[in-house]
């Protein structure tokens, strides 16, 4: 018994060290690993060697990184990954505060098989935030532009997104990753994409009571983009809350668009941006699961028990340049803004949140970088107090 985990070891290495085991091609720096989408902007976390399981048509790869995060905190707790809306909550103020962390290293495994009707492929990945556990990223399959499971939202695009050190895409992007179905069609650098998603729906508890999400449809996503450079989604959705589960028994329609661009100023430097509209899609905004309350809620009820939506803006851009070849630094600013009502019950809800950031980041070699960065957060609550909070961010990053 004891042999076993041997001789797995044996053949795994015989068969890595085997000629030719690269079965399929390695995914460059920004480009698409399976969904079409890069898993981060920049240096890609994805796999660099894969190797072909014998007598199959299957490759199967393994990739992730490891990576430190050094964060000291002047004004506010952020959390192990930045969470702006911590800045919202009187508990997490402090007079300074450092902290290493490794949590959101993480883990992934595809796997591409040939057969006689298309390329059967699958992406598994896993981290470690926010609580030290395996938790679930991305679990989807994909056949001839079909695919099923959990991962970015149809809704959402990097085109305009920028590398940070901070976990994610800046406050005022979408940033959303649901259970789905999709279909995705490709014309040269066209793209467009249907999907129907898990209808996740936040409620404001300022004035819910047991106000219970029950909706009753999927989420409707519509996607065009063209090559790396525009991206315009929309989104229909319905949400509901039921009287089985609690007081308030009603319907609404939630809607939004997006879009998004990366304009080059010259062979070193880029422009991006995005703007995105729409009332009753907080949850697609990058919304924290662990903090419902005091973030960006779908829905809130009115003095009259009626479900009504939120009305919510955001707007980013970011200036992106390379130095050199191994030397990168972007700057950037990013505002989300939500019409909650102007009363005393929802004073500390959040108003306007602003983003900013600026960073240098050395990549040493294609799998590993360390870098600087500082990010500021302010936050105005609809009773006109204002919060804002600063941080330090230093990180080294080990892909393989």
């Amino acid at each position: 018994m004891k042999l076993k985990p041997l001789v797995m070891c044996s053949v795994i290495a015989s068969l890595t060290a085997a000629p030719g085991v690269q079965a399929f091609d390695v995914v460059e720096a920004g480009k698409p690993v399976v969904t079409g989408e890069p898993s981060r902007v920049g240096p890609p976390w994805n796999h660099r060697s894969t190797l072909n399981i014998p007598g199959t048509g299957t490759d199967i790869a393994f990739g992730g990184y490891v990576k430190l995060d050094a964060l000291y905190d002047a004004d506010y707790d952020l959390g192990d990954a930045t969470s702006p809306y911590n800045v919202n909550n009187p508990a997490n103020a402090l007079d300074g505060k450092m902290r290493f962390t490794a949590l959101e290293s993480r883990l992934n495994f595809r796997t591409q098989t040939k057969t006689d009707v298309g390329t059967v492929k699958s992406y598994v990945e896993v981290h470690f935030l926010p609580d030290g556990k395996f938790n679930l990223r991305h679990a989807y399959g994909e056949l001839n532009g079909f695919l099923a499971g959990q991962t970015w939202s149809n809704f959402q695009s990097f085109v305009g997104a920028t590398r940070t050190l901070a976990l994610g895409d800046p406050q005022g992007y979408v940033f959303q990753r649901h259970p789905q179905v999709r279909y995705t069609s490709k014309n040269g650098p066209n793209m467009f994409a249907v999907a129907l998603e898990n209808p996740q729906m936040v409620v404001d508890r300022t004035n819910a009571g047991d106000a219970a999400a029950q909706n009753q449809v999927p989420d409707l996503t519509l996607r065009y983009q063209r090559a790396r450079n525009f991206s315009v989604s929309g989104i229909v959705r319905q949400l509901g809350t039921d009287k089985t589960r609690g007081a308030v028994d009603d319907s609404v329609v939630g809607y939004g668009a997006m879009a998004m661009a990366s304009l080059p100023l010259g062979s070193a430097t880029t422009l991006k941006g995005t703007a995105t509209y729409g009332s009753g899609i907080g949850n697609y905004m990058g919304n924290p699961a662990n903090s419902i309350f005091r973030s960006t809620p779908d829905v809130y009820v009115d003095n009259s028990g009626n479900l009504e939506t939120v009305d919510i803006t955001g707007l980013g851009v970011s200036l992106n340049h390379n130095w050199n070849a191994s030397w990168f630094s972007s700057v950037g600013y990013s505002t989300l803004e939500q019409d909650l009502p102007g009363t005393g019950a929802y004073n500390t809800e959040v108003d306007t949140l602003e983003y900013a950031f600026a960073n240098v980041i050395w990549d040493i070699t294609a799998r590993a970088f360390v870098g600087l960065e500082y990010q500021y957060v302010n936050i105005d609550q609809v009773g006109g107090t204002s919060n804002d909070a600063s941080r330090l961010q230093a990180s080294a990053s080990f892909q393989f």
